[in-house]
């Protein structure tokens, strides 16, 4: 989906001021929003005749429609399954709680970038690892766990001292593993977090997306079979 600036401010005004265990709800309720906003989304409830929508688990939306049908609404956060997008995905969200956790502490809004560096760049030694290096590039994997990261990473901006609009670089090195945290503070309103890995998603990202797919229709027989019994 599109972000204009309007709607950034607003998911990241939703990112940063929801309790924690309503934010994947409000996130929900914020991309359905904007779903409906677009060209396809606007064409869908038209084609439909939807009117109101009110919040479900199962499916996570439902909406009403003049026909008195009900039409239902699953989202699902789909990331590629393979170890350079997983990695992303983590780092994204260290990215993303450290920008709430700045704005909480410090009260002001976070532009943060993390770039990470390959190892086997340095360590490469034989003909084939530097092969495996040039076609495989990228952190492959985590060799710490994602809380210890956020960890290590926030206390490094927040005791790096005050954070102005000035550009800060901090290099770090955890257990062979490089990063660069470059961060300021954010003159657009709003906090704003980038992962810069080189890596690239060599596997078909069809099969994985497919994957998805099924397990979404398989839910939706489950709500049908419900559906089913309570009319029963």
């Amino acid at each position: 989906m599109y972000f204009t600036d309007k709607n950034r401010i607003t998911y990241f005004k939703t990112l940063i001021e929801t309790p924690a265990p309503e934010r994947k709800k409000a996130l929900e309720s914020f991309y359905v929003e904007l779903f409906l906003q677009m060209p396809e989304g606007s064409a869908w409830k038209g084609s439909n005749q939807l009117m109101d929508i009110s919040n479900q688990e199962s499916p996570d939306f439902l909406f009403s429609s003049k026909s008195g049908k009900k039409q239902g609404l699953e989202l699902t956060e789909w990331v590629n399954n393979t170890k350079q997008c997983r990695v992303n995905q983590i780092l994204t969200e260290i990215a993303r709680d450290i920008c709430i956790e700045v704005k909480h502490t410090n009260g002001i809004y976070l532009n943060l970038v993390i770039d990470t560096y390959d190892p086997r760049k340095w360590h490469s030694q034989t003909r084939q690892e530097y092969i495996d290096y040039l076609y495989n590039p990228g952190v492959r994997k985590l060799q710490e766990n994602a809380k210890n990261l956020k960890k290590i990473f926030s206390e490094t901006i927040l005791k790096s001292g005050i954070i102005t609009e000035n550009f800060t670089e901090k290099q770090i090195e955890i257990n062979g593993q490089y990063f660069r945290l470059a961060f300021h503070k954010s003159w657009l309103g709003y906090p704003n977090f980038h992962i810069n890995n080189i890596s690239m998603c060599w596997e078909d990202p069809v099969i994985s997306l497919q994957n998805s797919i099924d397990k979404k229709n398989k839910k939706y027989n489950f709500f049908l079979i419900n559906v089913l019994l309570a009319i029963c």
